[in-house]
């Protein structure tokens, strides 16, 4: 069994399910799948160390493996309290969990004087794992008022601030030889989150700063859409994660991004649709990597399925409803593929039906993007603000 015949057998199954008259409503079919997803990763989270160990050993081959397993999960948990009152209390315990873990992970590749985060003097161009600690700790907040975290965050916070203010409108390095714009869009919603929790207003000229310096620095002419990197493409996985956020932070840019991503990167076949990784124009521009996934027809599955929480952010339901379609036939899909000893990308992974997506990584940025909620509040222009409170 390969990737050809196992397409054709989830397109026939495609079509079976539009025309079957018993088929779930897109939101059955995303509650089914979330309380899925919950199920499992509380299974997991029974002995944490455990899945400390599983998360490396599987998510190794992924440039974020080692921190989003914990983070990412993390931020489920807390769109699934926000959602509903009544799993507060669980998904906060569920947190602290994956937190404690991420802030291990954090500090053994970071090492902070005295393996202390709280003892960083600035941001040392680790803008991914810090900006993805800060935004987790932040929705933490959202259901908690516990404070467990606060002193890391108030600090966390201030590294972030400073490093932006710094800057001026140009992006965070995401490691100390590395930037992806994507990372300055997590910090700046980190701070908005800490700003409206805390009742100030400093981080929104930070995000025109950086919005105007995209426009004019990081936007691809031909279509309009950020890139992700100095003198790269527009990419699905990108920019599906980026909406996510970005409704979070400016809900009229993620609008508009959103609707160039639709012009520049949706493709429905008939029988099969989703986000392509490139743009239309550039053809197949690449047979896709560990980021994006394989690609089937352009379309990239990261993209495709982190673009259910972008579509449920926009609230394009025509196109939510297509993509809760095809995840109804996805068991099929990776069955099939399991039994044909399917490895993808030389062997660095490999397609186990026991996950909802055919494996852990894929499991961890489901659970966020099919559980996405708006975050409450909205920054407060007018709040006065006194001295460095990030």
């Amino acid at each position: 069994m390969n990737w050809v015949v196992a397409i054709l057998w989830t397109m026939l199954r495609t079509v079976a399910e539009r025309l079957s008259p018993s088929s779930l409503s897109t939101e059955e079919v995303l509650k089914v799948n979330a309380s899925t997803l919950r199920e499992q990763f509380d299974y997991w989270l029974k002995e944490p160390e455990a899945y400390r160990q599983r998360a490396l050993r599987e998510c190794s081959a992924f440039p974020e493996g080692r921190i989003y397993p914990f983070a990412i999960p993390a931020l489920g948990y807390a769109n699934m309290g926000l959602g509903d009152a009544k799993q507060r209390q669980l998904s906060a315990a569920q947190m602290q969990k994956l937190i404690d873990l991420l802030i291990f992970t954090v500090i053994e590749d970071i090492r902070p004087p005295g393996g202390d985060l709280n003892r960083l003097a600035h941001y040392q161009k680790e803008g991914t794992r810090l900006a993805t600690l800060n935004l987790t700790l932040a929705c933490y907040a959202l259901i908690a008022d516990d404070g467990r975290y606060a002193s890391l965050h108030d600090h966390v916070s201030l590294l972030l601030w400073r490093a932006l203010t710094e800057l001026s409108g140009r992006p965070l390095a995401s490691y100390p030889a590395y930037t992806w714009y994507f990372d300055t869009i997590m910090a700046l919603l980190s701070l908005e989150l800490y700003d409206r929790a805390h009742g100030l207003a400093q981080t929104g000229p930070l995000i025109e700063q950086h919005f105007a310096w995209l426009r004019s620095h990081g936007t691809d002419t031909a279509t309009g859409l950020p890139v992700a990197y100095k003198g790269g493409l527009p990419r699905g996985c990108d920019l599906s994660m980026q909406i996510c956020l970005l409704q979070q932070l400016d809900p009229q840019t993620a609008q508009r991004v959103y609707a160039d991503y639709v012009r520049h990167h949706w493709v429905n076949f008939g029988l099969i649709a989703g986000f392509r990784e490139w743009p239309k124009s550039k053809g197949r521009a690449s047979m896709g990597d560990i980021d994006s996934g394989p690609l089937i027809l352009g379309i990239g599955p990261t993209a495709t399925g982190v673009g259910i929480g972008a579509a449920k952010a926009v609230s394009d339901a025509k196109r939510l409803g297509t993509l809760a379609r095809q995840l109804k036939v996805l068991p099929d899909f990776l069955r099939r593929l399991e039994k044909g000893d399917q490895q993808l990308f030389g062997g660095s992974l490999w397609v186990n039906s026991q996950y909802v997506t055919g494996f852990l990584y894929g499991d961890v940025v489901l659970f966020y993007a099919i559980t996405w909620v708006p975050y409450p509040g909205a920054a407060k222009e007018t709040t006065k603000t006194t001295g460095e409170k990030h």
